[in-house]
């Protein structure tokens, strides 16, 4: 009997429910920040046994967010990371209407597993504030085309 891929799911599984928890723990600080001062900065969260990493990813351009991206990845595998959770500001556009929505995203690469990603669509009154949230949207309902995941490989590593 070959109980090694049980224990590494078992593993695999436990990390999840450890980040699930953590973005639950980070989305209110972030509707918070989004309400507080009407945008949230591109933030990348590196999960590491010892705790939690912030790094704000302030870019004006694809090449400096390229480098942005880099520094996130170099850092996270400095500091032992397991997953890395993005936060950003995303419009959500409804294919079928073309309308578009603002929504908070947080987009989380996790070493050796499949990406968790939680959407909340926000809405704004006359003078531009976030004054309502709608329902968390979590899995595969909540993917936005474009979002940043800082290691979109890391899915990949256990799909062979």
């Amino acid at each position: 009997m070959n109980i090694e891929p049980l224990i590494i799911l078992t593993k695999i599984i436990a990390v999840k429910e450890i980040i699930v928890e953590s973005v639950r723990k980070i989305a209110p600080i972030a509707r918070q920040t989004l309400q507080l001062s009407g945008t949230h900065s591109p933030t990348a969260i590196l999960h590491t046994v010892s705790g939690f990493f912030p790094i704000v990813m302030s870019y004006e351009n694809p090449d400096e967010k390229k480098e942005v991206v880099e520094f996130v990845k170099k850092e996270a595998l400095e500091k032992n990371a397991y997953a890395v959770t993005t936060i950003t500001n995303s419009i959500v556009i409804d294919c079928r209407s073309g309308a578009g929505e603002e929504a908070l995203v947080l987009a989380t690469s996790i070493q050796g597993g499949q990406p968790y990603v939680v959407m909340q669509k926000y809405a704004r009154n006359g003078l531009g504030r976030v004054y309502s949230f709608h329902e968390m949207i979590e899995g595969e309902d909540a993917v936005v085309v474009g979002q940043m995941l800082i290691f979109p490989e890391w899915d990949r590593e256990t799909s062979h």
